[in-house]
């Protein structure tokens, strides 16, 4: 089977994203380990664990063949590799970023003015190499080839291990999927916008005849639960009709919709005809029953 020279650029980039999903699983782990140790012990020494990681990485990918594991995955390899530009690629992809690791965890304000000066570099070094990055990646975005800096640098290409044989999807296929993740779109951004309360609402009004409003003042003692939350009222208010709620539970409806029947007795409640219910406690009588007494009080 005759390797085919065309890779996409799809390809290539997924390629590069596995190698870091790759090493990044395995830091993962190790760190995973290294919670169990002393704390602080490991952190000394994570430049150096990462280091090695890397290396472990490369020589079980580019120094036993031809590829990295993220292009084993899609089956790509390098068509023009060596072992010389394998070392390099090895020293290019740990040196820079061990460097780095190591200055900035260690303490360089009383090692001299060389490790400042040394620490400065590697940060130039660093901003000089993530726009090298930029204009790589627009380069590659035009050319087609070289997603990575370091295939820049070591002129690495890479090739596709099968036969290149292109999908043919039908337009059928392909309307359907358009159509699903339109509708998956629309449900997920229109479904949290429908008012779902007035929905009920509307569909209950259908089921159940509302009684006309009569003004009725509520009567509460000890027993008065909410109509809504069946929980004892919390500044407790009326609309209306003999029921008591709780201040946030009619207040709630309100904002909902102006208007609404009564969970209890199916009466039309109005927001303009909502009013707190003040409760104040009857004096005990030393020759009578003790027990709790309540006064309506209105506000207006």
């Amino acid at each position: 089977m005759t390797p085919s020279l065309y890779v996409s650029r799809i390809n290539q980039i997924d390629a590069a994203q596995l190698d870091g999903e790759i090493y990044k699983m395995l830091r993962n782990q190790t760190k995973e380990i290294a919670k169990y140790c002393t704390p602080g012990k490991i952190d000394k020494w994570q430049a150096e664990v990462d280091a090695v990681l890397k290396f472990l990485i490369w020589k079980f990918s580019l120094q036993r063949g031809s590829s990295t594991f993220g292009q084993r995955l899609l089956n790509l390899h390098y068509a023009n590799i060596n072992q010389r530009k394998a070392i390099l690629y090895l020293i290019l992809n740990v040196v820079p970023q061990y460097l780095k690791d190591k200055l900035a965890y260690e303490n360089l304000s009383e090692r001299g003015a060389f490790a400042r000066a040394l620490k400065s570099f590697v940060d130039w070094m660093t901003n000089a190499i993530n726009l090298l990055e930029l204009v790589n990646l627009l380069l590659f975005l035009h050319r087609g080839v070289k997603p990575r800096v370091i295939e820049l640098l070591l002129d690495l290409s890479s090739q596709s291990i099968t036969t290149h044989r292109p999908r043919i999807i039908g337009y059928s296929y392909m309307t359907r999927e358009l159509l699903w993740h339109g509708l998956m779109e629309l449900f997920t951004i229109g479904i949290p916008m429908v008012n779902l309360y007035y929905l009920k609402h509307v569909v209950m009004r259908l089921w159940r005849r509302p009684k006309p409003s009569i003004e009725l003042l509520p009567v509460m003692n000890a027993t008065t639960k909410c109509a809504y939350c069946y929980e004892d009222p919390i500044l407790p208010s009326h609309a209306g009709c003999e029921h008591l709620f709780c201040y946030y539970c009619l207040q709630a409806h309100f904002t909902a919709m102006s208007a609404f029947q009564c969970p209890r007795c199916n009466t039309e409640l109005h927001a303009e005809d909502m009013k707190r219910y003040t409760i104040a406690s009857a004096p005990w009588s030393d020759d009578e029953e003790s027990d709790d007494s309540f006064e309506r009080v209105d506000d207006g």
